[in-house]
């Protein structure tokens, strides 16, 4: 599933990075999305970051796409600075999970997998870091 087509990524606007960026998503800095202070509010940076999250899982894992189901079970979330600006989502996932998660789904029929995020503004400061512990499993074969 492309994570811009769940409704709440598209309510916000994120949108897919274009064509050969470092980058996954963009989430531009509207109205909709500013708190109090006039800066993007926190709520639509994680909104961001997960759905980055899952993105990334997608491009790393795509073989997979259609044959597992994945959930968030856990999240680390450091805010770094106020985010004034359109917000880009970086993500890749830790050496663990990169050079283990085959194995461990094809042994186990089911892992889990960390994926670090980093939302940083069009200039290139750091706004959002985190850490998304992901669950996944095989989907079950169809009943006859």
């Amino acid at each position: 599933m492309q994570v811009t087509a769940i409704p709440l990524s598209r309510q916000l606007g994120i949108r897919v990075a274009p064509a050969g960026a470092d980058h996954l998503l963009e989430l531009p800095f509207t109205p909709l999305l500013h708190n109090h202070l006039g800066t993007m509010h926190a709520a639509a940076q994680f909104a961001l970051a997960e759905a980055a999250s899952a993105e990334c899982l997608q491009r790393h894992f795509s073989e997979l796409a259609g044959r597992v189901f994945a959930v968030v079970r856990g999240v680390e979330v450091n805010y770094r600075r106020p985010a004034t600006g359109t917000l880009l989502a970086f993500g890749r996932p830790d050496d663990s999970t990169r050079d283990g998660l085959r194995t461990e789904l094809a042994a186990r029929g089911r892992t889990s997998a960390v994926i670090l995020i980093d939302l940083k503004d069009a200039a290139g400061t750091l706004t959002f870091h985190g850490k998304f512990d992901w669950f996944i499993s095989q989907v079950p074969p169809p009943l006859v």
